[in-house]
């Protein structure tokens, strides 16, 4: 026994050594539980793990400062006070109640970090141990061993519970310990970083690029062999003076193109020449037309005729269509007709379109409206918004009244409109049978057109259909969807 006591001595002074090389968090955290502990003291000829060998649990407290040596190891000394009922060797029904302390330095091994919310850890120790009782005192060394838990409530306020098994020296007094209490963390002073410069060139490592490697402080720490301001690491031609924008390499012509990649880089060229100059272009008439490509190199010509001068067009009219092309040489026509006069064409609005292409030759519109008005951005607002305020009784083709509003926008559309027709196209979702959605669509549409008719548009004027649960616009799986597929479309069209 003495042995074993001797070994766990010198493996908890090993750790305590080691815990206090390690210093970095420099943490400190106070404790305070509330123990169970149950006292071993074993019977003369009675095993010492025999249920009947156990006294009654008594109670205790303790209070600890733990420091926080780095992110995997705590070290602390908790101090304990509490009662102890023990029986001795061979009185079997001795049970007295004992004033039990003990103070230990001891050392915890775990993860410790501010943002887990659970943290284990094993402990263990060395310690000394006080039984007072009948004015006597038994004391002596104590070596706790044990594994715990810490669970973040707050910020820097942990639940710990604890169970540890003590060794100790005295005779038949070992001890089980349950423990559960509050621990709250203490920020301490951290340690000045040690500053370390490894390639001694003046420049910390965490501020050198290039901790290894003596450079500059212009650049970060790092060499720059050919002098060129641009660091080892980061130079394609680390051996010759370059510029920053070509990766240090040089373009000794200064046209651009760096000289690895310029194919005359002597010569300021450009760089859709790879750095070559453009060819000297020999052009003898001076028409803008080179002599390889003029076909008539002595004689200026434009280059839609290859160089040549253009012969000489007779247009007899003056009305710019040479007479050898010119179905009327001798009247003034345009090239669109021949050369011949244009036949006088009506338009009765004076839209720029003419009546026999002008779809509304008495309303005035535009040439890619076929002579039609453009609806404007804001009338067309108005039919989308009929889509979505369109409103009807549900499962039936009765109108809400709240409908008559966007309808009346869309009779004064219809008014400020005349040439116009209009389309009325009814969808239902795909609630129901499809014959009873399509029979649905066709009435609501029906009572919409109804309702123009009621407030003066002509019939002739508007058509309405149904197509039911046919071209949904939503998936109708989901309400929204559905919603959004039960409407009604208004289309304004020219025939």
């Amino acid at each position: 026994m003495k042995n074993k006591f001797i070994f766990i001595l010198i493996i908890c002074l090993s750790m305590i050594g080691t815990l206090d090389a390690q210093n970095q968090n420099n943490r400190f955290a106070l404790t305070g539980k509330y123990n169970l502990i149950d006292n071993l003291t074993p019977l003369d000829k009675i095993t010492l793990f025999d249920k009947d060998n156990f006294s009654e649990r008594t109670e205790g407290g303790e209070i600890s400062i733990f420091k926080n040596i780095n992110k995997f190891i705590n070290v602390g000394i908790p101090f304990r006070m509490g009662k102890a009922n023990v029986r001795e060797s061979g009185i079997a029904n001795d049970i007295s109640g004992r004033l039990n302390v003990s103070v230990d330095l001891v050392g915890q091994i775990g993860y410790f970090a501010a943002d887990y919310f659970i943290t284990p850890y094993l402990t263990a120790g060395l310690g000394y141990q006080l039984e007072t009782f009948s004015g006597e005192n038994n004391h002596g060394a104590a070596f706790p061993v044990g594994l715990g838990l810490n669970i973040r409530l707050f910020r820097n306020t942990y639940l710990q519970a604890q169970s540890e098994y003590r060794f100790t020296t005295l005779e038949n007094r070992e001890q089980i310990v349950y423990g559960a209490g509050l621990m709250f963390a203490i920020s301490g002073t951290s340690a000045e970083p040690e500053l370390v410069d490894a390639d001694g060139d003046g420049i910390t490592d965490a501020m050198d690029d290039c901790p290894l490697l003596a450079g500059t402080m212009a650049l970060k720490g790092c060499p720059d062999s050919d002098g060129d301001m641009v660091a080892d690491k980061d130079d394609a031609c680390p051996a010759e003076v370059g510029l920053a924008k070509f990766g240090g390499c040089p373009d000794t012509d200064d046209d651009g193109v760096m000289d690895k990649e310029d194919e005359c880089p002597t010569e300021a060229g450009t760089i859709e020449l790879k750095g070559c100059p453009e060819p000297v272009v020999l052009d003898g008439d001076n028409d803008g037309v080179p002599d390889g490509d003029d076909k008539c190199p002595a004689e200026a010509g434009p280059a839609s005729n290859d160089g040549c001068p253009e012969p000489v067009v007779v247009d007899s009219d003056n009305d710019g269509v040479p007479d050898g092309d010119d179905r009327c040489p001798n009247e003034v026509g345009p090239a669109s007709n021949g050369g011949c006069p244009v036949p006088v064409v009506v338009d009765s609005d004076n839209d720029g379109v003419a009546d026999g292409d002008d779809k509304c030759p008495n309303s005035p519109g535009t040439v890619a409206n076929n002579g039609c008005p453009e609806i404007s951005v804001e009338d067309k607002e108005i039919l989308n918004l009929a889509v979505s305020n369109i409103e009807f009784n549900s499962a039936r083709a009765t109108l809400k009244i709240t409908s008559n509003a966007i309808l009346d926008q869309i009779v004064v559309l219809m008014n400020k409109y005349p040439d116009y027709n209009l389309s009325i196209n009814g969808h239902t979702d795909s609630i129901g049978s499809s014959v009873t959605n399509q029979k649905l669509s066709e009435n609501r549409a029906k009572s919409c057109y109804d309702y123009l008719v009621r407030k003066g548009i002509s019939g002739t004027r508007m058509n309405y259909v149904g197509y039911g649960e046919t071209q949904p616009i939503a998936d109708n799986r989901f309400k929204d969807g559905r919603k959004k597929n039960r409407r009604v479309e208004f289309n304004l069209y020219v025939k």
